[in-house]
């Protein structure tokens, strides 16, 4: 076969022709298996993209539109649907030569695996290139998002059938204690959800003055116990005032009292707020308040942090999704928030880590008899709620009504479960330490 190199598809992939020679004999090894083998090509996740030759391009793309077609894919069909573009293909020589190459179908992974990796490499490499050349932090953005999806790629290694069996196989056969998920706190809220569990995206929404944020930051601290590991992101509030909520929480102390402790803090009050104190210090909580967060910076602390406790019981809770920042443009409003809610899922389920995201909800609740919340009132909320494995509205009636029976009792409705049952858990909320309990009934 003719293995003269084509300059113009190099795609800065340096000088080694050795590295060349091997990547078009591996793509030349793939074009020939699925010559050999027809049926083959439904192995390949390759695209057209990912070959360097322009020639094997044209080809390979011919393939994968012989395979719509259900037609049969050997020299004489690629011709009929390559028409005009045969000479571009290599023409008739060069397919009779591919068909001839590959004497086994037995290594087609392999050489999927080398054309991946040069593909991967050169989009690194001109990456790298564009960033020295202009020197922004737009194409600093660019080659981060090339390194991130090439980790991200990796770093996922998909389960063998066999291998899932078998973990389900010994399952039956092994007690497991505890829950298959991280602690909320709340055993009807466990008994609903069974924790929060690893891949889970968790919305938590609510109109203002429900008590969202003083639930998030309770369950940003119920995951530290057991040495536990959470992350919180404020992206409205400093991390000094969700220091003092989480404090007045612990401590069962108003929040009013840290306009100035020194003077309202009762001598019973004092030594409860130190050991508050000693408690949070202790505890394995991380917070972050940058207004102005990125996804890629989301993202960044995850790992680094991940990195650093790989095994700890694991939590994120981000407040909230309509304050992340995003650099990339959008049509419309919901395609943003639909790109936010599909990455975050994508980052919960790369790192093995539930993901609590609070969400606003829109007015729309405030126009009807009944303002318990709904899944259409989560604005924009196709886009939400198909990324979100549990979907949980927060409605205190005593809100709406000052006269209310209800009295303290907060409403806490799991109203999507992809992997439990819904329904509705009572919670008190003493709203001047921003402290719930379970004894809601």
């Amino acid at each position: 076969m003719n293995t003269m190199i084509d300059g113009a598809d190099r795609r800065n992939l340096g000088s080694d022709e050795a590295v060349l020679r091997l990547l078009h004999e591996a793509e030349s090894m793939i074009l020939g298996a699925v010559l050999l083998e027809q049926d083959r090509i439904h192995e390949l996740s390759l695209e057209t993209k990912h070959f360097t030759q322009s020639r094997n391009r044209i080809v390979f793309g011919a393939m994968k539109e012989l395979q719509k077609k259900n037609v049969e894919i050997n020299p004489v069909t690629l011709v009929e649907e390559l028409q005009d573009q045969t000479e571009n293909a290599g023409g008739v020589t060069y397919l009779l030569e591919l068909a001839a190459y590959c004497p086994s179908v037995a290594n087609l992974g392999y050489y999927e695996k080398i054309v991946m990796k040069y593909y991967d490499l050169s989009l690194i490499r001109n990456s790298a290139s564009h960033f020295l050349n202009d020197y922004t932090p737009e194409s600093a953005q660019d080659l981060y998002k090339v390194l991130i999806e090439m980790h991200s790629e990796q770093s996922h290694e998909e389960e063998t059938k066999e291998s899932i069996i078998m973990e389900l196989y010994e399952s039956l056969y092994e007690e497991r204690s505890g829950m298959p998920g991280v602690n909320t706190g709340f055993p009807a809220l466990n008994g609903l959800t069974g924790g929060w569990k690893e891949g889970e995206l968790i919305i938590l929404a609510a109109r203002p003055s429900m008590g969202k944020t003083a639930l998030a930051i309770q369950l940003a601290w119920e995951s530290t116990k057991e040495e536990g590991v959470s992350l919180l992101f404020s992206l409205e509030m400093s991390s000094k005032q969700i220091m003092q909520r989480m404090l007045s929480n612990l401590s069962d102390i108003n929040m009013m009292k840290w306009h100035n402790p020194y003077k309202y803090l009762s001598k019973e009050e004092m030594p409860r707020m130190q050991e508050a104190l000693n408690a949070v210090y202790k505890a394995n909580l991380q917070l972050s308040d940058n207004g102005l967060i990125t996804l890629m910076e989301i993202r960044q602390r995850i790992l680094n942090l991940k990195r650093e406790y790989p095994t700890q019981p694991f939590l994120v809770v981000i407040d909230y999704l309509q304050l992340i920042n995003v650099k990339e443009r959008f049509d419309r409003h919901d395609l943003m928030i639909g790109h936010i809610t599909k990455q975050l899922k994508s980052m919960a389920k790369e790192f093995g880590i539930p993901i609590i995201l609070l969400s606003q909800l829109s007015r729309g609740v405030e126009s009807r008899d009944d303002k318990r919340p709904r899944l259409s009132d989560l604005r924009d909320s196709g886009n939400i709620e198909q990324d979100a494995d549990i979907v949980l509205f927060l409605y205190r009636d005593e809100y709406y009504n000052s006269a209310s029976e209800a009295g303290d009792v907060v409403e806490v409705k799991v109203a999507k479960n992809r992997n439990g049952p819904v329904g509705t858990v009572k919670l008190r909320f003493k709203k001047e330490c921003g402290r719930f309990n379970g004894n809601g009934k």
